[in-house]
């Protein structure tokens, strides 16, 4: 399989748009699995408790509490209430709500739930309106050269206690290729830290298999297959500059599904896609990597509901081409103008034919009365994200869901916004001898525009009294500035007074071309005394 990536659409057409039920028992005997206790990690081995699973808070620990448990669910009966599955936690970042979401794995592998082995329940805690996972998946179906993932809303029961509503979203494993009549032994990649260059943890040994598959898996995880060298071989190829990109993209890529994956994100808004939520799927017999769409709930909007922040989350770039700048595959891609209209007739075809308002809105109204029950009763009501006091209304969940649709649009027209600026950069220092250093990337301008830089340095996040204030133009010579091969820009600043150890400064560079279109950095700090206070642009000093 090396061509278009199409789905069968009869995989779908057996979905019911009601809310299943799934329970989780724990057995009367002891967990055959073992762990330490939640509380002290270090402490001796002993059966692992539901306790263990909702206080693993750390995905990227060795910690992995799981349960046996007695498993059934709608369509799926366990007449001998036996245990048939084992249950753990499941999720990053999520794992610090106090809500939970989980993974179900089932004992055989030829009794399924569906023809799924895998069964995941996420509970989406920092989406108000608890649909846009689903919304995304379910719209996905009908893109071509895409694929997506069934989804279920599921009343999750736990030891006899209400979870409240879940969404239940298929796992890319080996029955997810098995049913889309892939090779079972095809290569699955989760993104985890991602960046499409080969990172010195990318190390494999002669076998094709990682030497550090601790260090390799926290970049990107091996769902499935057996060697990873033509994964090493397409990031080599990404790597020589003096190979065109677009043959690079002939030889490991889909163009139109990956063009299909940028698309979508822009349109969705789904801007935490660098480096990591989707998957890499690369036939057995094929050097191709097609990209697959992978967690949805912070798009449509996320960041805006209910003013949340008291400052934008996202800084403009993020808003269109340039958050994916750092990655040196999207960044050669998008160099290219050529390509840079492909994505833009990419856009309007799945905008005009796929992604519509009237196809949002009839979804919408379709999950609405299954989740508002949910909405308005216990447990869920209670954990409703971003109202005052932890209590949004009724009608805020309503009025979210009403907008969701707003948000194409609006995604649209910030990505338009942003054509035409230069690209942003990363900043950067030395302090030694009493001179110091500020140092960030050139700016690229993709008109080919003479970029110009302001820099400003301060002693506080907001600069209002800035120790320096200057004005950079790399075509006239100034001896504070030098530019090395590769375009990192340096400029010396020799302090009136010495720095002391420990001081903390805050750098800004500022990039602009000659039409007047300006540009920040990559970096962020996030005030430590204001919640969701966010300085775009603003590099934190730490005098050594």
């Amino acid at each position: 399989m090396s061509g278009a990536l199409n789905e069968d659409p009869t995989w779908y057409s057996n979905e019911s748009q009601i809310v299943t039920s799934a329970e989780v028992t724990l057995s009367s005997s002891p967990s055959s699995s073992l762990c330490a206790p939640y509380y002290d990690i270090t402490a001796p081995l002993r059966p692992c408790t539901l306790d263990d699973i909702e206080h693993d808070t750390n995905a990227f620990d060795s910690y992995s509490p799981e349960l046996s448990v007695i498993f059934s669910a709608t369509e799926f009966s366990n007449v001998n209430e036996l245990t048939n599955a084992l249950l753990r936690q499941k999720g990053k970042s999520t794992r610090k709500a106090p809500q939970k979401s989980y993974k179900v794995k089932l004992d055989s592998k030829t009794v399924l739930y569906k023809k799924q082995r895998r069964l995941q329940y996420n509970k989406h805690s920092f989406d108000l309106t608890r649909i846009r996972n689903k919304l995304s998946f379910d719209l996905f179906q009908d893109i071509p050269n895409f694929n997506s993932l069934k989804t279920e809303f599921v009343q999750l029961t736990i030891d006899g206690e209400d979870k409240g509503l879940y969404t239940k979203v298929e796992s890319y494993d080996k029955e997810y290729l098995i049913n889309r009549g892939y090779n079972k032994d095809d290569n699955l990649y989760k993104a985890q830290y991602f960046w499409f260059y080969k990172h010195p943890s990318l190390v494999l040994n002669e076998d094709g298999n990682p030497i550090d598959k601790v260090s390799f898996e926290k970049i990107i995880e091996p769902q499935r297959g057996k060697s990873q060298t033509k994964l090493l071989a397409m990031l080599n190829a990404i790597e020589d500059e003096e190979r065109d990109i677009d043959s690079i993209i002939t030889q490991y890529f889909n163009r139109d599904n990956y063009l299909t994956w940028l698309a979508v994100n822009i349109i969705m808004g789904n801007v935490d896609t660098t480096s990591q939520n989707f998957f890499l799927l690369n036939p057995i017999y094929s050097d191709t990597f097609y990209f697959l769409p992978w967690d949805y709930d912070d798009a449509w909007g996320w960041n805006e509901q209910l003013n949340q922040f008291n400052t934008p989350y996202y800084a403009d770039w993020e808003l269109g081409i340039a958050r994916y700048w750092d990655s040196p595959l999207h960044r050669r891609f998008l160099s290219k103008k050529v390509n840079r209209d492909a994505l833009d007739n990419m856009i309007d075809t799945i905008r005009n034919n796929y992604l519509t308002d009237a196809r949002v809105n009839e979804k919408v109204a379709t999950y609405k009365p299954l989740v508002q029950p949910f909405i308005v009763n216990a447990p869920d009501k209670d954990y409703l994200p971003y109202g005052e006091n932890g209590a949004p209304s009724e009608a805020d969940w309503n009025n979210e869901c009403d907008v969701l649709v707003n948000a194409l649009s609006k995604n649209i027209t910030n990505y338009n916004a942003e054509k035409g600026k230069p690209m942003p950069f990363w900043q950067s220092f030395e302090y030694k001898n009493g001179v110091m250093r500020l140092i960030w990337d050139s700016s690229i301008d993709l008109e080919g525009e003479i970029v110009t830089y302001s820099v400003k340095l301060g002693n506080d996040k907001n600069l209002t009294a800035p120790l320096l204030v200057d004005e950079i133009d790399l075509e006239i010579s100034d001896e504070k500035i030098s530019v090395t091969s590769y375009g990192e820009v340096s400029y010396k600043y020799t302090p009136t007074v010495p720095f002391v150890s420990g001081q903390k400064l805050y750098l800004k560079v500022t990039s602009k071309d000659t039409s007047n279109n300006t540009q920040i950095a990559f970096d962020k700090v996030e005030d430590e005394n204001i919640d969701n206070q966010f300085y775009h642009g603003l590099y934190e000093i730490v005098i050594p």
